[in-house]
């Protein structure tokens, strides 16, 4: 069951299906350290670890090829989060999963935290959530030390629960909160 992800425009963003046209802009992204501080271990679509911080091109576009099987199964997705002015790639932003509970993540690149730019992107996602996916509980899981991420969930109305996994405290939003 392959999903189809629409695109979302805000005021300042375009948020468009991640694809191969947005290889480089995901290798500056993950050869980045801060953005692979957090981020736990990533894997390819077979499950083999990807060294992070990204060492090459082909390393971040096992990223990709994982989010476009994903949706190709019907399980998760992401989006290229973009400046409409530019058009240039900040990060991105979608779902490990879809389905009674969705769990939402998103990465930013350094060069455009503190600028409200992940608030935006993330109150459109979950507005496409609630939409398409009514009643549908939002998730998050993030590391403790990851200060920016926890207050940018509980602007968004994340709540901790208190349970963790892999050293990341789960964070629930309730559906019946408006965004």
């Amino acid at each position: 069951m392959t999903l189809r992800i629409e695109d979302i425009e805000t005021e300042r963003l375009l948020l468009t299906a991640l694809s191969y046209d947005h290889s480089e802009a995901m290798f500056r992204l993950w050869s980045h350290p801060d953005v692979c501080r957090y981020s736990g271990t990533v894997t390819d679509y077979d499950r083999n670890e990807i060294p992070m911080p990204a060492a090459s091109r082909e390393d971040s576009d096992k990223i990709i090829d994982f989010w476009q099987r994903a949706t190709a199964d019907g399980w998760g997705f992401r989006w290229a989060i973009l400046e409409c002015s530019t058009a240039q790639m900040l990060g991105h932003i979608g779902f490990n999963s879809l389905g009674p509970t969705s769990e939402l993540a998103y990465h930013l690149h350094p060069d455009h935290w503190g600028k409200g730019i992940m608030s935006e992107a993330a109150a459109a996602a979950i507005g496409w959530a609630l939409t398409t996916k009514p009643g549908t509980k939002l998730e998050a899981f993030i590391e403790p030390a990851n200060t920016g991420s926890v207050r940018l969930a509980q602007r968004l109305h994340f709540s901790p629960t208190g349970h963790f996994s892999d050293g990341a405290e789960r964070y629930e939003r309730a559906p019946s909160i408006p965004i």
